[in-house]
């Protein structure tokens, strides 16, 4: 691996990890989204910088994320969870004129977040490198890349944009 790619993968894992600890330690409100949507557009962004991995890699191992870890990151997200918006799951136009928008929910997008990255970083922590990569990537392309593009568009629009209209 060279070394940009090092520092790529480097820096993903400082970011998530980030994340993660952010999730893990502060009960949230309305009053993160700012901070939230700075940390998924900085994770967005660093999954772009990612090495290309192929489809061939899968570790049947992956850790899980340790059940009482992940009823603390829930009980912290919980404000979040409602706050709904409706969304394309494929915005193609040829799929949107025969498809019907989806419910998408900005509790359950943090968490799934959460879950993906925090998989990958206890691979990552375990030297498994190239594991953590190809989870990172794979579930950036198919499954928290999609929650982080959600939560980020609701959480601008349920909290943010509000925001600036009642300053005004």
């Amino acid at each position: 691996m060279n070394a940009t790619n090092t520092y790529a993968i480097d820096s993903f894992a400082e970011r998530a990890s980030r994340y993660c600890e952010f999730c893990e330690k502060t009960v949230f409100t309305s009053h993160h989204a700012s901070q939230l949507s700075a940390f998924l557009c900085s994770l967005y962004e660093a999954a772009l910088q990612l090495p290309k991995v192929g489809l061939g890699y899968w570790d049947d191992e992956l850790p899980d994320v340790p059940e009482s870890q992940l009823a603390i990151v829930k009980a912290n997200l919980s404000d979040f969870n409602g706050f709904y918006y409706s969304q394309y799951f494929d915005p193609d136009p040829k799929f949107i004129l025969t498809s019907e928008p989806s419910l998408g929910d900005v509790g359950d997008d943090l968490l799934d977040i959460y879950q993906d990255l925090k998989r990958g970083l206890l691979d990552f922590q375990l030297g498994k490198k190239d594991g953590a990569l190809w989870y990172w990537s794979r579930m950036h392309s198919d499954h928290w890349g999609r929650h982080a593009v959600g939560a980020i568009f609701a959480l601008h629009c349920l909290v943010i944009s509000k925001d600036v209209k009642n300053e005004l």
